[in-house]
């Protein structure tokens, strides 16, 4: 079974999460997400369809994976996050325009027809809508010169620190004042309960699923638990909410004595995902 990897790496400072992972055999596509915090940076998304004419081998789909998740470290690495941003911006500007393309093919008989139309100021035509410019091209694949990181190596790190000010040095100013808050629809999971996760834990993990400011309950959410570690290998669970927006996961913790370790949670509902993340405290 391909779990897909998750590598963290340090550059000037920052600490990159790279998460590869398959998407599966209904949704063929390699997706590796850069992220620095809770904020996704960059991602790659390539599709493997071509693996599923006759045959399917899930070694030649383990391989693509692997490779394209150390392709991703090996940009980081060499101080190219900036390229795999415009690399990414241009897989989204791609896929818009393929489907305007699509969308626009059966009206083309129609704008052909329209002449155009000249600017009331010069006369002249209006002049083409240019393509967005996102830089020099960046060869991903050159980058496997680099020496070879250890995709196994993963390293959760989470610093808190709490600065706790007086009254009188805080001032609060906003525009907002005596209007309502603006609303959104963002989906939204909370674990339930207890949170205080250990190696070595057997324990039933509960999450609810909502959506929007007034957090309305999304039944029938798919759900993906990931264990992950640096010295065992990664677990992962599904489950699906119920008409309450609630699932539950009975997981049973690997022991460790050293390294470090994390709980991921995904929900994923009508095409949008939320992810949350919570440590592991070695036992």
């Amino acid at each position: 079974m391909i779990t897909g990897f998750n590598t963290d790496i340090e550059y000037e400072g920052v600490t990159y999460h790279v998460q590869t992972e398959d998407k599966g055999l209904s949704k063929p596509m390699i997706l590796s997400l850069v992220y620095n915090g809770g904020t996704i940076l960059a991602s790659r998304r390539s599709p493997y369809d071509d693996l599923l004419k006759g045959d399917f081998d899930e070694k030649l789909l383990e391989e693509r994976l692997n490779r394209q998740h150390k392709l991703i470290c090996a940009a980081i690495r060499a101080g190219r996050i900036e390229d795999l941003k415009r690399m990414s911006a241009k897989e989204v500007h791609a896929a818009s325009a393929a489907t305007a393309l699509t969308d626009a093919s059966a009206a083309e008989p129609f704008i052909n027809s329209i002449p155009p139309v000249p600017r009331p100021d010069t006369g002249e035509l209006n002049p083409p809508i240019p393509r967005p410019d996102f830089g020099e091209e960046f060869d991903l694949d050159a980058l496997m010169d680099t020496p070879e990181i250890d995709i196994g190596a993963i390293s959760i790190i989470e610093v808190v620190e709490e600065v706790v000010l007086p009254e009188t040095a805080v001032e609060i100013v906003s525009d907002m004042a005596g209007r309502e808050r603006p609303g959104n629809d963002k989906l939204i999971i909370d674990l339930i309960g207890e949170t205080d996760l250990k190696g070595g834990d057997r324990k039933t993990i509960g999450m609810m699923v909502c959506r929007g400011s007034d957090k309305r309950v999304v039944p029938e959410a798919q759900i993906m638990v990931k264990i992950i570690g640096s010295t065992f290998r990664p677990l992962i669970f599904h489950s699906m909410t119920d008409e309450n927006g609630i699932a539950r996961v009975n997981l049973q913790f690997p022991s460790f004595k050293s390294g470090r370790a994390a709980l991921l949670v995904r929900a994923m509902s009508e095409g949008e995902e939320v992810e949350l993340r919570r440590p592991i405290a070695i036992g």
